[in-house]
């Protein structure tokens, strides 16, 4: 019985010693696992900070969003107005081309009528011509007459 109890001692200082190798063990991952959770903590508080600023990024893009529709709503109706500005121009080059049609055949007619009313002045100028040499004539006529009265007297 010696030997059993002798055994169990022995067995009872080897579960001891497990007994506090497993306790040494436990207060070490304690310990380690006090560290985690502190870890976490400072990782939660940092995660609590990154999702303010994701936050804030998120508000400030959705002003930059309205500012941006804004924007492109003012562009819509800045081309609108030039889209009606570009019609308005096609409009006043189709005139123009019509006003240089029209000042084309109007210089064309003016040269014409020019030409017509020169030839009638020609014509005049050679027909009141004509009656102003007859009328020298009869006038030197006149005054030679006049000179024969005169010398006569």
């Amino acid at each position: 019985m010696r030997q059993i109890l002798s055994k169990l001692d022995n067995m009872e200082k080897g579960f001891l010693v497990f007994q506090e190798e497993t306790r040494q063990r436990f207060e070490q991952m304690d310990g380690r696992l006090t560290e985690m959770n502190g870890r976490l903590v400072g990782l939660e508080r940092e995660m609590g900070v990154v999702k303010e600023r994701l936050d804030r990024m998120e508000t400030r893009l959705n002003g930059v969003e309205a500012r941006l529709d804004g924007v492109e709503t003012r562009l819509n109706g800045v081309e609108a107005r030039l889209d009606g500005v570009e019609t308005r121009l096609n409009g006043v080059e189709t005139e123009l081309e019509e006003v240089k049609e029209t000042l084309d055949r109007v210089e064309t007619q003016l040269v014409d009528d020019v030409q017509i009313l020169l030839r009638k002045i020609h014509e005049k100028v050679e027909e009141k011509s004509f009656e102003i040499y007859a009328l020298n004539r009869r006038l030197h006529h006149a005054e030679a007459a006049i000179e024969q009265l005169q010398s006569k007297a």
